[in-house]
């Protein structure tokens, strides 16, 4: 074997132990000291001031993603029921699910949403503004979120919001 070819089987040899010790710490270093992390991993995070913050910042980019890609739509329909803030429509279409924040004023008065639907939504016709934003919409596949607003019948509510609409 010439001198050339022993160079080059060593180097090869050096090279590929080199890359098994690096690998291996770097490898585990970036797993675990990574700022992008999974939110299962944010859930069983032991650090819990860390976790919130990372939870927080991932909120908020979900409200302005939501708030970017939404456009104002009323809906028209029949109140069948509310479950855990999610008011459920009968609409012409069919039945739709309507995200409805904690809080609403309705008549200068401050209402959760569980005593809002009980005093004046149950069981009765409704119009909502809602903003909808569409998550998949690909050949029969549509997945849209609504979060409600607005009540115009039948009463007129507000729900509060951080930020303000105009239409």
């Amino acid at each position: 074997m010439n001198s050339k070819a022993k160079v080059a089987t060593a180097s090869l040899v050096l090279v590929a132990i080199a890359s098994v010790l690096l690998y291996i710490p770097l490898t585990n270093a970036i797993r675990f000291n990574s700022a992008e992390i999974s939110e299962v991993e944010i859930l069983d995070c032991e650090n819990f001031d860390v976790c919130q913050i990372r939870k927080r910042w991932l909120n908020t980019r979900r409200l302005w993603w939501f708030l970017n890609h939404s456009e104002i739509v009323e809906i028209d329909g029949t109140v069948v029921a509310l479950f855990r803030n999610m008011l459920v429509v009968d609409t012409a279409d069919g039945q739709t699910r309507i995200l409805l924040p904690r809080m609403w004023t309705v008549n200068d008065k401050l209402m959760g949403v569980e005593e809002f639907f009980e005093s004046h939504l149950n069981n009765t016709g409704i119009t909502i503004k809602t903003l909808k934003a569409e998550v998949i919409d690909k050949e029969g596949l549509k997945i849209y979120i609504l979060l409600g607003y607005e009540v115009v019948e039948p009463v007129d509510a507000y729900a509060v919001l951080p930020f303000n609409i105009e239409d």
